[in-house]
């Protein structure tokens, strides 16, 4: 209540006259949104301001309610400043750090503790971020980042951390687990399991210019976090993998040649959509995909008009036509326009809380009944996840059921069904699909290893190392910090480009690296 009575008599034309004062908003510049959020727990003051004549360049400002520190600064302009040439040479001197560190010094609270200052050069851009450290170690949501423009000019600018439960510094750990015991754990654990996986030129270094399905090995766990001073795993194995999945049950329906599907039927009447009652909005089509809105015919309610400058108008204004997509009434699908099948339907109102009346195993009939309509060769290519445990939580209004891609027995990385079903009405609110152009393709190649996996876990562990880092814990009653090792195969090269080591290829052994960021 202390601090709701603080808010209450907060200064708000101070605040104003504070956000202007950290950069310069040009004359012509309109104020666009002044609103204390997030509604009903308002904890930061936000302005933003735009250029009239091009709403895409904006200058916002986030300060805290109370104190009026700067939280969160974002410039959004055309860059007129130094050229990309130029741009490299600012970033080897030192003067893109002297801006930085000005700039922390004035607005950053405690800068004299970051200590820890990693730098990440993106195209014309220069990011920073700044942190606590402790043994030589960053501190996770500490200090802040900042981004520079070719021009020196910042802008973004985040303060972290100041909106969580406060955890103390930590200090060193009087010993640790021996690294060599940590990584025979890991070692003892880890396996290299046969994925399908659809490999960017732009996210990874192999040659060609287009993208590719392979059969790789991939680490499984890729990842772990072990208590450096207990040795102990912070999560379950579960933690690090998919749920276990198990194929379909095949009748003699499933084996059956499936009929065409009949053209004369349209989707609005297989998903139930009466015309009577829905128009067609809007469609789109991107040349891959036909988006269609459907909305209800009746007229809705006049709202009253929001005050200019909150967040409910300038929304309106900004993104009006896109959120109204997202209205109660509406019902959105897409078709895959190579294959004509369904790969997305969503039906915004058949999820309204109701009476739970169905189980989750007759809502799981209710999902097939609705695949074998969109479909109808389903069990051939999914498999469904396997379901939890049971809870003894209250009853939900939806049941989700999520079913991987496996082509012949083989995992297809990222690709998988979700289906959605009310437990009140048993209708299907959500379907988001896969791409039946993409099934039929890899259903018409062989995929099979020659590396053994045991070549690819010697492969893949000669890259392995271990790292400590300290961890935020939010999961104990008092917010505090953990040391971890962590297993990582990321490397920067004598350019400073970071590589991770992914995947294996399970035909020739080839080690497949992806491009990876520097962790800010």
């Amino acid at each position: 209540m202390i601090l709701r009575r603080k808010i209450m008599s907060i200064d708000k034309e101070m605040l104003r006259a504070t956000a202007k004062s950290i950069v310069t908003i040009p004359q012509h510049y309109q104020l666009e949104m002044e609103a204390s959020v997030p509604e009903g727990n308002e904890q930061e003051r936000c302005f933003i301001w735009e250029d009239p004549e091009n709403q895409d360049n904006t200058i916002e400002i986030v300060l805290d309610l109370v104190t009026g520190q700067l939280k969160r600064l974002a410039i959004d302009r055309e860059e007129v400043g130094a050229t990309k040439e130029e741009a490299k040479q600012i970033c080897l001197d030192g003067a893109a750090r002297a801006v930085t560190d000005q700039f922390v010094a004035k607005y950053a609270p405690d800068s004299a503790e970051y200590t820890s200052v990693v730098i990440d050069k993106r195209g014309d851009r220069i990011e920073f971020a700044f942190r606590q450290e402790v043994g030589g170690l960053p501190l996770p949501n500490t200090g802040c980042n900042l981004t520079l423009d070719s021009g020196l000019n910042i802008v973004r600018y985040h303060l972290k951390g100041r909106m969580d439960r406060k955890a103390f510094k930590p200090v060193w750990p009087a010993s640790i687990v021996d690294a060599d015991t940590v990584m025979q754990q890991i070692l003892s654990d880890l396996r290299m399991v046969p994925t399908i996986v659809s490999l960017y030129p732009s996210m990874y270094d192999m040659k060609g210019t287009e993208p590719e399905y392979r059969l790789v090995y991939e680490p499984i766990p890729g990842r772990r976090s072990i208590d450096a001073v207990t040795g102990r795993d912070m999560f379950g194995p579960e933690h690090y993998v998919m749920p276990p999945s198990h194929p379909m049950l095949q009748t003699d329906t499933d084996t059956a040649p499936k009929p065409a599907t009949d053209e004369t039927v349209s989707w609005e009447q297989r998903l139930g959509i009466n015309l009577e009652d829905y128009v067609l909005e809007k469609s789109t089509d991107d040349g891959e995909r036909i988006k269609s809105l459907y909305q209800i015919r009746a007229q809705e309610e006049e709202k009253p008009e929001p005050d200019s400058l909150s967040v409910d108008a300038y929304m309106e204004r900004k993104w009006g036509d896109n959120l109204r997509n997202f209205r109660e009434s509406s019902i959105m699908l897409q078709l895959e326009k190579s294959t004509g099948r369904l790969v997305g339907f969503h039906w915004m109102d058949r999820w309204k809380e109701g009476v739970p009346t169905l189980n989750r195993e007759q809502c799981w009939q209710k999902a097939d009944q609705f695949l074998r309509n969109v479909f109808p060769d389903y069990v051939h290519y999914l498999q469904l996840e396997n379901d939890h445990e049971e809870s003894e939580e209250e009853p939900c209004d939806r049941q989700f059921f999520y079913l991987p891609v496996y082509i012949d027995g083989i995992l297809v990385n990222h690709e998988r069904v979700t289906i959605c079903v009310s437990t009140s009405t048993g209708e299907v609110c959500t379907y988001m699909g896969v791409s039946y152009e993409m099934i039929q393709e890899l259903t018409g190649r062989s995929f099979r290893p020659i590396l053994a996996a045991e070549a690819a876990f010697e492969y893949y562990v000669e890259q392995m190392k271990l790292r400590l880092k300290w961890y935020l814990d939010r999961d104990q009653e008092a917010t505090m910090f953990r040391l971890l090792y962590e297993p990582t195969a990321t490397f920067c090269d004598e350019q400073g480009k970071q590589r991770t080591l992914r995947y294996i290829d399970a035909v020739s052994g080839e080690l497949i690296w992806e491009n990876t960021r520097i962790g800010l």
